[in-house]
């Protein structure tokens, strides 16, 4: 999925860009969606994180039990609020900011 894919498939949310983690073997299965670094982006990428949490595809979800397909190939998504320990992974290989 790419940047703006992922903008799109969550365009009920002001996210302003997407990230993707590439490492040494491509793509880590890990993006962000980044928005405003305002109290109004917060509002937004805590409302994301609540839908996910309805949903069963949270934090929580994501360390216990990573379905990472559903059968018929359908991708299952997870996503919960990043901290700057989960940032630190995120941008492991990353070179600059």
């Amino acid at each position: 999925m790419g940047n703006q894919e992922l903008l799109e498939y969550f365009n009920t949310y002001a996210a302003v860009r997407a990230r993707h983690s590439y490492g040494p073997h491509g793509h880590r299965g890990i993006s962000v969606l980044i928005f405003e670094a305002t109290a109004m982006g917060y509002l937004e990428a805590e409302r994301l994180h609540k839908h996910f949490a309805e949903q069963g595809t949270d934090r929580e979800a994501w360390e216990r039990r990573r379905v990472l397909f559903y059968p018929g190939g359908k991708r299952q998504l997870y996503g919960y609020l990043a901290n700057k320990e989960d940032m630190e992974i995120f941008n492991q290989h990353s070179q600059g900011e």
